[in-house]
């Protein structure tokens, strides 16, 4: 007899811990790639003015990430895109768990579990403070 098959259905939780790290991710790579078309056209614009200042930087080379430039800014596209898209996703699905307290997730079980029994000791207040240290 074969085994029943294996499904794995993500909770509403687990979508948004998955969607928070996408966006996070998301949001760097699209950071990176502004840095990088910025510097492109910050040097086409500086060979640009040298050119007009005088005929020897006629000759200077166009920069080797020109021909990527199209590319670049349909990948920006497509990131700033699907970043809308998880966003507008995410409020969706915390406006519909707002006040659900979340189970435990299958996506943090590799995280050390917390030592039981071991709390935050609160602070002593000052005059507590002073008469255990005797002064």
């Amino acid at each position: 007899m074969p085994a029943p098959p294996i499904t794995v259905t993500l909770s509403k939780f687990e979508q948004l811990e998955i969607l928070r790290a996408e966006i996070e991710a998301r949001e760097e790579e699209l950071h990176n790639l502004d840095r990088q078309i910025r510097e492109l056209l910050f040097e086409l614009e500086r060979q640009k003015f040298l050119k007009l200042l005088h005929p020897l930087f006629q000759r200077m080379q166009p920069p080797q990430d020109l021909a990527n430039l199209g590319q670049l800014n349909t990948t920006r596209e497509q990131l700033t895109d699907a970043l809308q898209t998880m966003r507008d996703t995410m409020t969706a699905l915390e406006t519909e768990t707002a006040g659900q307290a979340a189970p435990a997730s299958r996506l943090r079980s590799n995280a050390p579990p917390a030592a039981p029994g071991i709390g935050r000791k609160k602070f002593d207040s000052f005059d507590d403070f002073k008469a255990a240290k005797g002064h």
